[in-house]
């Protein structure tokens, strides 16, 4: 992708973050059936945030969509309108119509293209709703709910989620001051002195936006540095010292004060009355006429104050998504690079005790350095699951269910790449779990269920992988369904009494399966269940479900925590090498052929410590000449999965191995669709090429 213009790239992230917000506290006041004093005021600074970066950025129609916005909160904020709960909900659905249109603007921008959508009828509806919620206009049908918006991909990635900017206004915005009494010297004056947060960047900018966010409450301002376009100069002067205003104004001082402390990025801020004859304020600010009494100890006391004032420093910055790739990667090669220096052979034999020493050395040192690095790539699953949110309420609200979403494990940290990744998918099930799964209000109630369904989204770490559950009180799986569509397709090749459940309810992942007879706007295509198991299959996932009918079912996602690099056990079969997770390895041992039987199946089991567990020898599930054909020669490793645990077979056992994971070749995987069990490759210390064995996929039926 190509690189962004630097502004329009803070712009793009600063109103992602903000969106997200926005839908946030929509929801949540939906839920709580109440919009709140807090609410209001948030949506409302959000709105303002936005209206003020789109004007710096000159996108006209962004602009004037989110002043319409900001007109009704405002509106609202001030009690001139109703709140029951037909109004907030019109209002709600016109704010989360409003945040798609943004998202839509936001997406072209990221493309390339131009923000070019016209929202003139989408203000316009604003504006009637807002005559209609302050009684200057009869009450019109309730707007109906949108559609739900497609999961988008952002373009940046935060190291933990930093809050966006508030960004700086035009001057020749459409806001109205309030009408405020002002006389030339009747009118207080304030000193406001603010510090932005170290490394936000662009502090002229910044401070342009207050100034402009204060333009509407303020009669004059006068500020420190004047000169706010020379971006170096002005940017160094406000690090250094701070950026500092002198304001003429009605409004109560902590109004004022809170109107600042919410503009982003703001670290610390004062605001300081000031008598009108102080020899602080400028010349065009102060009284002509001296002023009775004495306050030059208070304008010694409140300059002792602003000097004190300290900057904390930051503790987040952003930083552009294709940056961290480029780093993953090259962490990458130096963990193969030092891995073919040290364990060249020829060096190896050596047996140079300096030179193993300090090898050591080195290896603790880029194993630091690669935690911090794939750290940095780690992100929660909470945004994902928290888009969740609106998927949900739209469709149960177009199919006619109640439906509530729990939300389990958002602080579980995936790779930023998977977190993408699985955004797709995740829409696909919890729409098919809303649709198809949970039933309407009648039928659970004659069903002795609640009216109301619910929808578990959970996530948690097992081992080197996260697991993520998706799981519904519905009606679960019909056996006798899903094999009568598959009969029609020709899936089936054995009797139906022949199959388990768990083999019936796998064909649901065929392409183009779909058992629903109608086709809606959510689901009945046929396409969502395969693209699902493709899209996890990319990040070396795996996909099975449950279903218990009548009570509902369960959809488990295993994937890795990281596409980059594992730490792992060189196995040898034959002439060639494995690598295994060192998690999923439990033990290793030498058997005795007497301790293996053979179970009804025909299978190979072995008894340990009174526990019996399946063999799987490595060189039969891959077609591969082994140097041995009895337990009594090879090595058994037990591996440990979520859901079993086994024995894998092997000639022998090398040592340990960190492994850069690579995908295999195109072609390998384009004609060899057999790959059971591979989950990519590694390039060795001696330039050797070893597979990596994907243990999930091996596990027995």
């Amino acid at each position: 992708m190509r690189e962004l213009d630097p502004m329009l790239d803070v712009f793009i992230f600063e109103t992602q973050q903000l969106l997200e917000s926005l839908e946030e506290t929509l929801l949540n006041s939906e839920k709580e059936k109440n919009l709140t004093d807090d609410h209001i005021n948030e949506i409302f600074r959000i709105m303002h945030t936005v209206k003020g970066s789109a004007a710096m950025m000159s996108f006209d129609n962004l602009t004037k969509l989110a002043h319409a916005l900001e007109d009704m909160f405002d509106k609202i904020r001030e009690g001139k309108t109703r709140k029951d709960a037909e109004a907030v909900e019109g209002v709600t659905e016109l704010v989360l119509e409003s945040g798609d249109r943004f998202k839509e603007e936001v997406e072209k921008l990221l493309s390339g293209a131009e923000s070019d959508g016209d929202f003139t009828a989408l203000s316009e509806k604003i504006h009637r709703y807002t005559d209609v919620i302050t009684g200057a206009a009869p009450a019109p049908a309730p707007p109906p709910p949108p559609p739900a918006p497609a999961p988008t991909q952002a373009n940046n990635v935060a190291a933990s989620a930093p809050v966006a900017s508030e960004a700086p206004v035009s001057e020749d915005s459409s806001d109205e001051p309030p009408d405020v009494d002002y006389t030339d010297y009747g009118t207080p004056l304030y000193k406001i002195k603010v510090t932005f947060e170290l490394g936000c960047q662009m502090e002229n900018l910044r401070a342009f936006g207050v100034v402009t966010t204060l333009n509407n409450y303020c009669q004059r301002i006068v500020h420190f540095p004047s000169d706010l376009e020379d971006s170096k100069a002005s940017s160094e002067e406000i690090i250094k010292h701070g950026f500092t205003m002198f304001v003429q104004t009605g409004e109560n001082p902590d109004s004022l004060q809170k109107l600042v402390d919410s503009i982003m990025y703001v670290d610390t801020s004062s605001v300081i009355s000031m008598p009108p004859d102080s020899d602080e304020l400028p010349d065009s600010m102060r009284a002509k006429t001296p002023v009775e009494g004495d306050n030059k100890s208070q304008q010694v006391e409140e300059k002792a104050q602003s000097m004190t004032e300290n900057a904390v420093k930051q503790n987040f910055i952003s930083v552009n998504v294709n940056k961290l790739d480029k780093l993953m990667n090259l962490m990458g090669e130096i963990v193969t690079t030092e891995s073919m220096v040290t364990k060249n052979p020829e060096v190896a034999n050596l047996h140079i005790e300096s030179f193993e020493k300090n090898s050591q050395e080195l290896r603790k040192l880029i194993n630091e350095l690669q935690d911090i690095v794939m750290s940095i790539r780690m992100l929660p699953v909470s945004n994902s699951f928290h888009k969740m949110r609106r998927i949900v309420r739209d469709v149960s609200k177009a199919v006619g269910k109640e439906v509530e979403l729990v939300l389990i494990g958002e602080e579980t940290e995936v790779d930023k790449n998977i977190i993408d990744t699985l955004s797709d998918p995740l829409m696909h099930l919890i729409r098919n779990a809303v649709d198809h799964g949970i039933e309407k209000p009648d039928a659970r109630l004659k069903a002795g269920k609640p009216a109301q369904g619910t929808l578990t989204l959970e996530a948690r770490s097992a081992g080197g992988d996260v697991v993520i559950l998706i799981s519904d009180d519905g009606k679960g799986l019909d056996r006798k369904s899903i094999l009568r569509k598959a009969n029609e397709k020709g899936i089936t090749s054995k009797p139906d009494s022949e199959y388990t459940d768990k083999e019936v309810y796998q064909m649901i992942f065929h392409p183009g399966f779909s058992t629903n007879e109608q086709v809606t706007e959510f689901s009945g295509r046929g396409v969502g269940m395969d693209v699902v198991r493709r899209n996890i299959d990319k990040v070396g996932g795996t996909i099975s479900l449950e279903s218990t009918p009548g009570e509902g079912m369960t959809i488990q996602i295993r994937i890795p925590l990281t596409l980059a690099i594992i730490d792992g056990m060189k196995l040898r079969v034959g002439k060639l090498l494995f690598i295994v997770p060192m998690l999923s390895i439990q033990e290793s041992f030498k058997p005795n052929d007497g301790d293996v039987f053979l179970d009804p199946d025909g299978s190979e089991m072995i008894m340990i410590r009174g526990e019996v567990y399946p063999v799987l020898r490595l060189y039969k599930i891959f077609n591969i000449e082994s140097d041995f054909d009895t337990l009594d020669n090879g090595i058994l490793v037990m591996i440990s999965t979520d859901t079993s645990t086994f024995c894998l077979f092997v000639d022998e056992l090398i040592g340990e191995q960190q492994a850069v994971i690579k995908p295999l070749p195109e072609y390998i995987q384009k004609h060899n669709t057999g790959m059971h069990g591979i989950g990519g490759c590694a390039v060795l210390g001696d330039g050797s090429i070893s597979l990596i064995v994907d243990i999930n996929s091996l596990v027995p039926e």
